[in-house]
């Protein structure tokens, strides 16, 4: 049975979806990804904007005593990316966030 390190470099849904050992592995790090309360939070501000600044993430969840150290913010990013709710890209040597249509889900959920 694949662990997780099986999937680390996989960067679609399509390669998740070639076998049923990898539709499963991701569907389980989907849901861990939008039930989580921090990273929840993350995709309402990050869904707010067209793209967002990982500081500018950090001031808000900070504002809302949700966050107080960057490391966890880094956590919770690097997991929504994985699970392709959000992306991250360069722009003017600065590192964006943007929603993605799977992170989009969260328009749906309280």
């Amino acid at each position: 049975m694949p662990d997780e390190f099986d999937f680390k470099n996989y960067k679609s849904l399509e390669e998740y979806s070639e076998t049923l050992e990898g539709s499963k592995y991701f569907h389980g790090l989907y849901l861990r990804a939008v039930n989580h309360p921090i990273r929840r939070e993350i995709l309402h501000i990050v869904n707010e904007r067209e793209k967002i600044l990982k500081e500018e993430i950090y001031q808000v969840l900070s504002d809302k005593e949700l966050v107080s150290d960057l490391s966890v913010l880094e956590y919770n990013l690097d997991f929504l990316v994985k699970s392709l709710c959000i992306e991250n890209f360069d722009e003017d040597s600065k590192i964006y966030y943007k929603i993605t249509q799977l992170g989009k889900v969260i328009e749906y959920l309280k």
